[in-house]
């Protein structure tokens, strides 16, 4: 704030603020290097949905994925392909309607890498896939994938990163039925 004030009296012009600084926040801890928790990755995604958002943060995340890949395992890069692949979905209505076909298959194709790199077997990349399926058109064919997915996570409830991950699970599997 000092140095704000100061460079106005010397008729320097100030750097505006950002709009979100959680979001600002949640970039820069991101881009220090691959971390231990994923949850900050998540974090990051989150804040990105709430500013309304996601094509940037897709685009935020692939970078940093790109220049992070060489030292992640599967499984770490199968948690930034998911949320690559939920911030994808959240930005397909943004896309222009002769172009959205194709961002959603590979946004589906985005999904797949992600299960198969983690083996099928980390909660939040199920819980994205299950999530992102359910609410497609019927004309990509994903409604039994996403069942399989959200009861998957059913089954592993134990691996939840918190027990409120499950509410967005059963309201999906009941929309879907």
């Amino acid at each position: 704030m000092l140095a704000a004030l100061a460079a106005a009296r010397d008729g320097n012009s100030v750097p505006a603020a950002p709009d979100r600084p959680e979001l600002e926040y949640l970039k820069a801890v991101n881009r220090a290097g691959p971390h231990q928790d994923p949850e900050l990755l998540f974090l990051l995604m989150g804040q990105y949905l709430n500013a309304n958002r996601p094509g940037e943060g897709a685009e935020f995340v692939s970078a940093l994925l790109k220049q992070f890949e060489p030292q992640l395992s599967d499984r770490d890069q199968s948690l930034y392909l998911a949320a690559i692949g939920l911030l994808r979905a959240g930005h397909a209505a943004e896309v222009p309607l002769l172009k959205r076909i194709g961002w959603v298959n590979d946004t589906i194709d985005t999904l797949e890498r992600a299960k198969r790199l983690s083996a099928g077997n980390v909660f939040p990349v199920r819980w994205i896939s299950g999530v992102v399926y359910a609410q497609l058109p019927g004309l990509f064919r994903k409604r039994e994938a996403a069942q399989a997915d959200l009861r998957w996570c059913i089954d592993h409830a134990a691996q939840a990163p918190h027990a409120g991950w499950l509410r967005e699970v059963y309201y999906q599997l009941a929309e879907l039925a």
